[in-house]
């Protein structure tokens, strides 16, 4: 007896132990004896940051106007009637279907694609990929005055390339702080390339040089055009490789997904009694 006394009085110290532990919740609101606590709107929110008093106040007055009206569902047992619980077993089985295919897809795209499998893609849809506007394949950099600028553009000019003169400036420590910001080698559109003066520059060059130096609000601009094509014309595959790669995630994810439904036929006995059915005419008669 001594014994089991004991063994009680060990428990009943444990469980307080873990009710002390327990961090405190943040009540925001009560029905009845339900709670709202802040800790669970954050989780609900999904968010990182800290949700506002609005967002708080928002969803607070959501959360009563919706406990309210399940408490009077309740009282009215309309969660007992049949047709309330054929839905909610539909939205389950749904929602475990989903989450099904949410593995299989998540499984057959941990591997991205290989490079030779979006140049093969690329070689054998080349009529899908005209460009519906100019693309320019540029570089440019950012100087604070327009001295800089030129002393940039007079070296690469006199045979110094592009980015070995870049390296250099910013390996010098006087020169260093007149380099704003440089962008290496990338696409750009009318409507993606900023301030507008860099656009009307770089549609307009005839030469891989680099530009005069273009005075903008941010400082003066020195660019270069590697490449410009023309409406129309077949893009590179460099521009189109991230749309590739999602045209193949998803052929992948649909092949995984067939490839799962051939298995489980194979599994399971399935069969098909639609055609046995009268035509729509012999029905509506009936």
């Amino acid at each position: 007896m001594k014994t089991a006394n004991t063994l009680i009085l060990i428990a009943a110290f444990l469980l307080a132990s873990c009710k002390q532990t327990e961090a405190p919740k943040t009540p925001l609101a009560r029905v009845d004896n339900e709670t709202l606590t802040l800790e669970y709107v954050q989780s609900m929110l999904d968010s990182d940051s800290t949700p506002s008093h609005a967002q708080l106040q928002e969803y607070t007055q959501r959360w009563i106007v919706n406990e309210l009206l399940y408490r009077e569902a309740i009282r009215r047992s309309i969660d007992n009637s049949e047709e309330l619980k054929s839905r909610v077993e539909s939205a389950r089985r749904q929602l475990v279907v989903n989450a099904l295919l949410d593995d299989v897809i998540n499984r057959s795209t941990s591997v991205e694609s290989a490079s030779e499998n979006v140049a093969a893609y690329y070689n054998t849809h080349k009529n899908e990929f005209s460009l519906p506007t100019d693309v320019a394949l540029l570089s440019f950099a950012l100087f604070r005055d327009r001295e800089a600028a030129n002393t940039f553009r007079t070296k690469v000019l006199r045979g110094t390339s592009w980015n070995d003169a870049l390296e250099q400036l910013q390996n010098n420590p006087q020169q260093a702080p007149s380099l704003v910001a440089r962008i290496d080698s990338s696409y750009f559109t009318s409507s993606t390339l900023f301030p507008p003066e860099l656009w009307r520059v770089a549609s307009a060059s005839q030469r891989t040089e680099p530009s005069f130096a273009i005075r903008t609000d941010d400082g003066f601009y020195c660019l270069i055009v590697w490449k410009f094509l023309r409406q129309g014309q077949l893009a590179d595959i460099e521009y189109v490789e991230k749309e590739i790669r999602g045209r193949l995630a998803i052929d992948h994810r649909r092949q995984a997904v067939d490839s799962l439904l051939e298995n489980l036929r194979a599994r399971h006995v399935v069969e098909v009694f639609i055609s046995s059915l009268p035509p729509d005419g012999a029905r509506t008669k009936e």
